[in-house]
């Protein structure tokens, strides 16, 4: 369901979920500028060794003190080879080593494309990903997860791909939020642009398209083996993205937000990395195919 108000023009282009796809356009003018390209023989333990394909087209891991390998792994089953992204209870991020930054707040695996920014964040680019739910290691969706994004040096995200309920300070209940059932694109303000229903083991293709000269935002989505169509936008991002162009890093991730905790100061609670509440986790994994960005005009 598009976000009210938003632009529900149904213009079919090609699926994130068919990995035979190279753009459209007969001029070539829209192009692959990179490809996250998950081939049958990678496997998990290429994780773990950099000097393997899988680790070099990767910039970056995010995770807790374990291995690669054990918050990341390559799934090969009966469709695309995906890249499997899980939290546990040690997924706890510590930045530069400091114990005194644990993001103690977060349970939080991201896999870092090992993108150049000088070609996928200038001109117009769009990022491509194809996410699946799997309900054998279901979502809380009492909680708020990201799910993929482009941040900024200053921690703001270009776009975002969030799913369950919106943090809330006051919400100490635990309580969902109306849309804790859905996927949503947001824009640097944090606004709806899409939404659709969340189901588990649906495969859920997401195209967005950034106009970095122009600061705006379009949506492509579809679902399974569908063409995308344009589900938002153009619409303006906010203007601190204005001064994004060549700047920022392309997240694929799994991010689970802490639900306040009443015996923080409610002025304190905000600070989700490092504060809140997380329960023990049993099960919680996103995949992750046909990850890429493409360059040119989307026609």
């Amino acid at each position: 369901m598009p976000a009210p108000g938003g632009n529900t023009t149904e213009t079919p282009t090609a699926a994130s979920g068919n990995p035979n796809w190279q753009g459209n356009g007969a001029d070539g003018s829209y192009y692959r500028v990179f490809d996250f390209k998950l081939t049958p023989d990678m496997t998990t333990a290429d994780l773990d060794n950099p000097s393997s394909a899988l680790s070099k087209l990767i910039t970056y891991i995010v995770k807790g003190a374990a291995s690669a390998s054990q918050y990341v792994s390559v799934v090969n089953g009966g469709g695309a080879t995906e890249l499997q992204i899980q939290i546990r209870d040690d997924s706890i991020f510590v930045p530069g080593g400091d114990a005194a930054n644990a993001q103690k707040g977060f349970r939080r695996t991201d896999v870092l494309p090992a993108i150049d920014k000088s070609r996928a964040l200038t001109g117009v680019t769009t990022f491509h990903q194809t996410i699946r739910l799997d309900s054998s290691a279901p979502l809380v969706l009492t909680h708020g997860y990201l799910l993929a994004s482009i941040e900024l040096p200053s921690g703001d995200h270009v776009w975002d791909i969030m799913a369950g309920s919106d943090f809330d300070s006051e919400n100490t209940a635990g309580n969902p939020t109306s849309n804790s059932q859905t996927i949503r694109v947001r824009d640097l303000g944090g606004n709806t642009l899409y939404s659709v229903s969340l189901s588990y083991g649906q495969a859920y293709n997401f195209g967005i398209t950034v106009d970095w000269s122009a600061n705006t935002l379009t949506v492509y989505a579809s679902s399974g083996n569908g063409a995308l169509s344009q589900v938002a936008g153009p619409t303006p991002n906010d203007l601190k993205a204005a001064s994004a162009n060549g700047q920022g890093e392309y997240h694929i991730q799994l991010i689970k937000f802490p639900l306040p905790d009443p015996n923080d100061p409610v002025a304190q609670r905000g600070d989700v990395p490092h504060k809140g509440i997380q329960e023990p986790i049993t099960q919680e994994h996103v995949s992750f195919s046909n990850v890429f960005v493409s360059s040119g005009s989307q026609t």
